[in-house]
């Protein structure tokens, strides 16, 4: 019966210890990119810590107790006593860390997000407007707030034409009169290539006509390449193919730092930068995120949040109720795992055991 009941503790605890790992994993994941955002707005230095592993030893110790007293012999005087099941059990997980930094990090950090890791994620199902809203900085010369991919600027960025035309590409989708396809054309190795697919029979419709007259291409085509490129091409003759300029992983996180609320009192104690509008007044950078993250703060302790950190004696956070600003934050993660990949491990791992 003691191994039986062994078994059965055992199997439970597994279950148990496994789905407090999970979360616990995704809950200080979460809370590092967070807290990472929160340090950008107020030009901090970022760290990136990478977990490693986890290992739990567990054991049992399981014998017979006396248990209670069930009777009592006058002569000789003694005691009748009832043995009992003793059973114990114990679990010492041990955590491993590694701080990411050295070149090879870095160049994953700063080089450009791939094309075709914005495609993987459409095809996944995420949203074309988020995906060229957050990563995307150019489209033929088209700009997308891009001094917004470092340290806060303090004039306001030129978004609004890049926001129509996504919004124009987004519902001709949407229509079914364009798409970005993989397209299949004859190399040596049968290679594919992502282009913007106009439908034939959209030639003559007047939105796709004034979208490609807006994004410079040439009419009348059904496939226009999609290409990266840094090259500025002079005069205004128009082009056969798109130029796509995505932000690198850090521009990125730059951008979506600008969501974060700063209380008032680090705003007025300079701990920040302020962006001014053509005025002089305040710009408000939901409208260049189009809404996409919030990160609020608070004074207290946030009581309903998906994601919070406390950062500069202010917590900050993400409502729990704020469904467009998880979405972002689940993207954003998958980002990361995609432009990072594996990390050369060239310094010690930071190894902790944990106490229950």
């Amino acid at each position: 019966m003691l191994l039986g009941a062994c078994g059965s503790v055992g199997s439970r605890q597994i279950k148990s210890e496994r789905t407090n790992y999970n979360l616990a994993v995704q809950e200080t994941e979460d809370s590092q990119l967070l807290l990472n955002l929160v340090r950008l707005k107020y030009h901090d230095t970022p760290v990136f810590l990478e977990l490693t592993g986890i290992t739990s030893q567990s054991t049992f110790e399981s014998g017979l107790s006396n248990g209670d007293p069930i009777a009592e012999i006058a002569q000789p005087p003694s005691l009748i006593w009832k043995p009992g099941p003793n059973l114990t059990f114990s679990a010492q997980p041990t955590v491993s860390y590694m701080p990411l930094h050295g070149e090879k990090f870095a160049q994953q950090l700063l080089a450009p997000i791939k094309i075709e890791s914005l495609m993987l994620l459409y095809r996944s199902g995420w949203s074309l407007q988020n995906i060229l809203q957050l990563c995307v900085q150019r489209l033929n010369k088209i700009e997308n707030a891009v001094h917004a991919s470092g340290p806060t600027p303090e004039t306001a960025p030129r978004y609004e034409d890049f926001a129509s035309i996504v919004s124009s590409l987004v519902k001709l989708k949407h229509s079914g009169h364009l798409d970005f396809v993989y397209e299949a054309f004859p190399t040596p190795k049968d290679a594919t290539r992502i282009v913007l697919h106009v439908s034939p029979t959209a030639f003559h419709l007047r939105h796709v006509q004034d979208l490609l007259k807006r994004l410079n291409l040439a009419p009348g085509k059904e496939h226009y390449p999609v290409t990266y490129s840094l090259v500025e091409h002079g005069g205004s003759a128009e082009l056969d193919h798109l130029e796509v300029e995505t932000r690198s992983l850090q521009g990125l996180l730059y951008f979506l730092s600008q969501a974060v609320e700063v209380p008032d009192k680090d705003v007025k104690d300079g701990l920040v930068t302020v962006t001014r509008t053509a005025d002089g007044g305040t710009f408000d950078w939901a409208k260049a995120t189009q809404g996409l993250l919030r990160v609020r703060s608070s004074a207290t302790r946030p009581p309903k949040a998906s994601t919070k950190v406390q950062y500069r004696g202010s917590w900050f956070y993400i409502a729990d109720s704020d469904l467009v600003s998880k979405s972002t934050f689940s993207l954003v993660t998958q980002l990361v795992s995609l432009q990072s990949g594996d990390s050369a491990r060239l310094t010690p791992v930071l190894t902790l055991p944990v106490s229950r």
